[in-house]
């Protein structure tokens, strides 16, 4: 009897909103509000120096998804660079963890756009958010990414929406500009850029959904370059907009920012607060998707329990690693708040970056490889992380 086989049904145009609808949906709809407290007027340098440091690691993500098109992709990754199993699970464990935290900060973002407009306990809001991503990643993969696609184009006019309300004259926009020199305010841009970087986590999702894409050697890389510069236009453009016509103090009593900004012109919030709502629960549906499929390329790889790599025959999906993940998710948006969750995931992905820029240096070098620029990206990206994840460590200590 042949193997369940996930299908192959992505193809270019999908996979390129399957990977915008988790960086738009974690950065701007989330974390906008927390990274301007930090680097207030210069909140799109922070933003830019993220997308520098991610493109510079999407490099290795792009390179590494021709060579080694399949799920679990970052584990997939460190075994051939490293032959061990062991490396390869933590890697794999890593991401998958990443996945759930990240979709669990996504359900808090959720969580708090939704109680802003109904009086209803989070707990209640958590467990249907949870139990609505789960039933669409369980649906099918084609049904899931044309969900993805169709929030991913609300997402993109919901942020156009808030420039435009921001750019009017219905409101005061004489805004006292921080005595601040972008020297001095360096240190908090640095942390708000650790922070930000969360809002870039998506691109590398793409590589794990890469035994379900049409063409994968050739259309992953692209998608990934593809959602990483149109993601980075958008944050730049409402960094700039929000910072020079939006007062901070808009931001400090608000888990809920773009509402907060649509309430500050003087506009009516729902439509914002619906649009941010579904923008967060694509982000935390994709993030699903992500954490699902790593578990299924785990155990198919003999990484992980081989109970995992069940797929359905029906929607030929991996039921069981879909909803031990949900369940993960479930626990995680229940017990920690929004920027202890944003933290943690900004940590452990530039763990694994730092891997998976690793392990493209020493397929390289198994491969003798005469591309100088497969051994000096890597290397740049790789010190650019730690710098990165080290600051950010020690600010948060202290």
């Amino acid at each position: 009897m042949n193997e369940t086989t996930l299908a192959r049904k992505v193809s270019l145009p999908l996979l390129t909103f399957y990977g915008l609808g988790t960086i738009l949906g974690a950065g701007i709809y989330v974390l906008i509000g927390e990274v301007t407290l930090r680097a207030q007027q210069y909140t799109y340098l922070s933003f830019i120096i993220s997308a520098f440091i991610a493109g510079i690691t999407a490099y290795s993500f792009a390179r590494l998804a021709s060579m080694h098109p399949k799920s679990a992709g970052e584990a997939a990754y460190v075994y051939a660079a490293f032959d061990s199993k062991l490396a390869s699970a933590l890697i794999g464990l890593a991401v998958i963890l990443i996945g759930s935290v990240s979709a669990a900060t996504m359900t808090r973002g959720f969580t708090a756009y939704f109680v802003s407009i109904f009086n209803i306990q989070e707990i209640l809001v958590i467990i249907g958010i949870v139990s609505f991503i789960t039933f669409f990643s369980l649906w099918g993969i084609s049904q899931s990414i044309w969900l993805a696609t169709l929030i991913t184009i609300i997402e993109i006019i919901g942020l156009l929406f808030v420039i435009y309300v921001v750019l009017d004259n219905k409101s005061a926009t004489d805004i006292p500009t921080a005595s601040t020199t972008v020297f001095s305010h360096g240190p908090m841009i640095l942390y708000a850029a650790f922070i930000s970087f969360y809002a870039y986590i998506g691109f590398e999702d793409i590589v794990n959904i890469a035994e379900e894409t049409i063409n994968a050697r050739k259309v992953v890389p692209l998608a990934i370059l593809l959602s990483l510069v149109i993601s980075t236009l958008l944050y730049v453009a409402l960094a700039i907009t929000c910072t020079s016509y939006i007062p901070l103090n808009v931001f400090e009593t608000s888990d809920a920012p773009l509402v907060s900004i649509i309430q500050y012109k003087g506009y009516d919030t729902t439509m914002i607060a619906v649009i941010s709502m579904i923008a967060i629960v694509n982000g935390a549906l994709v993030q699903q998707i992500m954490a699902s499929r790593v578990l299924y390329g785990m155990a198919k790889q003999n990484l992980f329990l081989s109970i995992f790599k069940q797929v359905s025959a029906t929607t030929q999906t991996p039921v069981i690693a879909t909803i031990v993940i949900a369940i993960v998710i479930f626990v995680l948006s229940a017990s920690f708040n929004l920027i202890t969750l944003a933290e943690v995931t900004s940590a452990i992905t530039l763990v694994v970056f730092i891997s998976v820029q690793a392990a493209l240096i020493f397929i390289s070098k198994k491969n003798k490889s005469t591309n100088k620029i497969d051994y000096i990206i890597p290397s740049i990206g790789i010190m650019l992380n730690i710098v990165l994840i080290t600051y950010g460590v020690l600010v948060i200590q202290s």
